[in-house]
């Protein structure tokens, strides 16, 4: 690129009034500055006053402290005194230099192809350890930044070539990231949906703004020499995360995740782009007339932004949304727990599923348990949330020598007394005596700081409301180590769409809650049958497949796993007719000899 010509050091200059005119092609006097493939001219300060081509970054800084001192009368003044002012704003930044040093970051390289690669492992590590620290790490160190702001200086210069460079360098960026991170993951032996790679899987409308202001900051850094900025700017658009999440989707199957990370990543790179432009645009990388490149620049951005905002805005609100009903179903369920007798609100397990109405898993204790509680309560949950609740409630019947304990038990943190500073055997007592179900067995070492508890077998609790209670507990003593034993119980089948074999939110919950009570269990191995319904179209197979897809979700878990599949079973087509066809699309999880057998071994 032919950079003496596109910013040209000698200015002819026929009035002193050309350095009122923003940077084009001509002056309004007719003086004009040629240059075959960009029209621009450096503007020329006030008569009396030196061009300063901005070679040192010294005469650069007093450039810019100058016109600062400056800036607070301008905004006392006019148009006249504004458009000095930014004169002399522009004057002091070096054209070529930035030009080149843009060309060059956005350049396809094997610095940037090892850096990119090498960024995109420590993300994904930092994904898959869920750690915070070594996600950073690696924004800090990914070069994406060169090519998207290498496209946002195109936009605005018109740039056919610097543009070309800078989309070629991002989709073979992209690409290797993608990859690399995918291998990772392949040959990773842990696969858990962790935190960290959930919060890159729904960006919203706050992610847009995050990446405008951040961009904008970019933008100005690289313009002024504001370096330090640049690390603040890496860390606050966060490119590589969402790779490193598109690449674990990918390999896991799990499409919402990969579109989420997907949507998140072109967000961030789009409004980064777009934001250098317009710094880019008021430091006078513009070409034309300043009304035209501003009107050209506007209708650029409304019509890249407002159709990516559309469904940024419509996740935000499906987060508000969740937010909303998190607290308005705790208060129906706490009121309808106060309307029974000794009534306390245990374990509540909210999840949103897209396209499903809410799953709402609640447990009540009461003296006197309600026949017709769950049909209320959901009554008056679509009366609060304006649509049905998919609610499963479990109530327990409590003993009046127990409620006092049940009482004590239900109580928020904060009446509780001081816990956190009580001796360590005080504790054990006060959990073993509070708890509202029958032990079996209770074990605690106040050594270890670790309290052991074997609940009896109790009708209408499943194993995820064992889990929700143990989770509970962990709470509530975050300095003990809390393990809850469940009672032996079958453990729940893995439910499938029709025709579907992909894992959804609510299907990688109950693996992760049959992966729990097995090691609590000490269970090791397990053994899973695919099956599906007679309408599901090569219905063999389809087992088979999903069969496999639990069998290596568990394995990713930790679990030694023996897929097979099943079908038809005897008598499938009379118990659809009786059962629905939807109890055949699913995978059993069976240990092998059975549950009470395996214990027994251990």
């Amino acid at each position: 690129m032919n950079f003496a010509r596109i910013f040209p050091t000698r200015v002819a200059v026929a009035k002193a009034s050309t350095a009122m005119l923003p940077m084009s092609a001509a002056g309004r006097d007719g003086s004009r500055s040629v240059d075959a493939r960009q029209e621009v001219a450096v503007p020329t300060p006030p008569p009396g006053g030196q061009v300063t081509t901005g070679s040192s970054a010294a005469a650069a800084h007093e450039q810019e402290s100058s016109a600062s001192l400056r800036f607070s009368r301008v905004l006392l003044l006019g148009p006249r005194a504004w458009a000095l002012w930014w004169r002399a704003l522009v004057l002091g930044i070096d054209h070529q230099r930035i030009l080149e040093q843009v060309e060059q970051d956005a350049s396809f390289s094997f610095n940037f192809s090892f850096m990119i690669v090498v960024a995109g492992g420590i993300a994904t590590i930092g994904l898959l350890l869920n750690s915070p620290a070594v996600i950073i790490g690696a924004m800090l160190i990914s070069p994406l930044m060169g090519p998207i702001v290498g496209s946002g200086m195109a936009i605005v210069m018109l740039d056919v070539e610097l543009g070309r460079r800078s989309f070629r360098t991002l989709v073979l960026g992209t690409v290797a990231a993608v990859a690399f991170t995918a291998l990772i993951v392949v040959l990773s032996p842990v696969k858990e949906l962790t935190p960290e790679l959930l919060a890159r899987t729904r960006p919203n409308l706050f992610d847009l703004i995050v990446a405008i202001l951040s961009g904008a900051a970019g933008g100005y850094a690289m313009i002024r020499g504001r370096g330090g900025a640049i690390v603040g700017v890496a860390i606050a658009t966060a490119l590589m995360p969402p790779l490193a999440t598109i690449g674990y989707g990918l390999v896991t199957e799990n499409w919402p995740v990969a579109r989420g990370a997907l949507l998140l990543f072109v967000t961030n790179m789009v409004a980064i782009s777009l934001s250098v432009a317009a710094v880019a645009e008021w430091y006078g990388f513009g070409r034309g007339g300043l009304r035209k490149r501003f009107a050209r620049q506007a209708a650029i951005s409304l019509l890249v932004l407002v159709p990516l905002s559309v469904p940024l805005f419509i996740s935000l609100k499906a987060i508000a949304f969740e937010s909303f009903a998190q607290l308005r179903i705790r208060s129906v369920l706490e009121a309808g727990a106060a309307s029974l007798p000794e009534g306390q609100l245990g374990a509540v397990d909210v999840r949103f599923i897209d396209g499903k109405p809410p799953h709402v898993r609640a447990m009540i204790l009461s003296a006197a348990p309600a026949k017709d509680l769950a049909h209320d309560l959901e009554k008056d949950l679509l009366r609060e949330l304006g649509q049905g609740v998919d609610l499963q409630l479990t109530q327990l019947r409590t003993s009046e020598q127990a409620s006092p304990q049940l009482l004590a038990y239900g109580l928020p943190d904060s009446a509780r007394g001081s816990v956190a500073e009580s001796p360590r055997s005080s504790i054990a007592d006060r959990l073993r005596s509070t708890f509202p179900l029958p032990l079996a067995a209770f074990d605690a070492d106040s050594d270890m700081r670790r309290i052991t508890l074997v609940p009896e077998s109790q009708a209408g609790i499943d194993l995820a409301a064992w889990r929700a209670m143990e989770t509970d507990l962990a709470r509530r003593h975050a300095d003990w180590t809390i393990r809850l034993l469940p009672p032996l119980q079958a453990l729940p089948p893995v439910y499938f769409e029709h025709g579907s074999n992909g894992l959804d939110g609510g299907a990688l919950n109950r693996l992760e809650t049959i992966v729990w009570a097995a090691r609590r269990w000490k269970i090791d191995r397990l053994e899973v049958v695919g099956h599906a319904s007679s309408d599901g179209g090569g219905s063999r197979r389809l087992a088979g497949v999903r069969a496999e897809r639990v069998a290596e979700a568990l394995r990713a878990l930790g679990i030694e796993v023996h897929p097979l599949a099943r079908y038809p079973l005897p008598n499938q087509l009379a118990s659809e007719r009786e059962v629905g066809e939807a109890a055949f699309r699913t995978v059993s999880v069976i240990v092998p000899g059975g549950i009470r057998k395996a214990v027994e071994e251990r």
